[in-house]
């Protein structure tokens, strides 16, 4: 993290502005600045707790830029399953995913998926994904640098072979398919606490294989 300025006084202001001044008169002359820097939590007992909360409120501050609207159940005895409606690819086309804290992997169902299902537990369409009727569609292959990243050098891996994965989920669900990337839109709070609209690349799952014990 990039310690903050903090002046301690005017005074500091003004020496920092002459200092600026100084180098702008004379651009011929050599000179070393010295300027005062203070950490923002320095001397204080509690620091790394309040530099923890300091950073949580800041990530907080973040994730407020973007705006999903949220829906599904929340009954006690229900799988209080909750969904997110996100656009994806080009033309955008309108996706229900499940709202999962415990995955990182976003992940669509494959239109060649046969034993995907077609109707959510909440009574709506689940739409499936076609990589060939967006644009913006590009499959992620084994020599990739994400899949690279994720899963290191892959034996057997040749130019153009799909980077492939596998989750299995607690409650014995497992998802398996192919990564791709598209477009996704979603909506941003701009100044004003007003919402637009904006898009980002991203690279999600697409699921050819699915075993579930529920959906939504």
């Amino acid at each position: 993290m990039v310690p903050q300025y903090s002046p301690s006084s005017s005074s500091s202001s003004l020496l920092a502005l002459l200092l600026v001044l100084l180098l702008a008169l004379a651009p011929s002359i050599t000179a070393v600045g010295l300027l005062k820097v203070r950490h923002k939590f320095l001397g204080r007992r509690q620091a790394i707790a309040e530099l923890r909360t300091h950073d949580i409120h800041r990530h907080s501050r973040i994730l407020a830029a973007v705006d999903i609207p949220i829906g599904g159940s929340g009954i006690p005895t229900d799988a209080g399953l909750y969904y997110a409606e996100i656009a994806i690819g080009t033309p955008p086309t309108n996706f229900h995913v499940q709202v999962d804290t415990g995955s990182d992997l976003l992940w669509v169902n494959c239109i060649s998926c046969v034993e995907c299902p077609k109707k959510s537990d909440l009574g709506f369409d689940l739409m499936l994904y076609d990589p060939k009727a967006s644009t913006t569609s590009r499959l992620v292959s084994c020599q990739d640098k994400f899949c690279l990243s994720t899963y290191g050098d892959i034996p057997g891996c040749f130019s153009n072979f799909p980077c492939e994965y596998k989750v299995v989920y607690g409650d014995g669900s497992t998802t398996a398919g192919l990564f791709i990337t598209d477009t996704i839109e979603y909506n941003q709070v701009s100044s004003g606490h007003q919402t637009q609209l904006a898009n980002a690349t991203v690279t999600f799952g697409l699921v050819h294989n699915v075993s579930f014990q529920f959906d939504i």
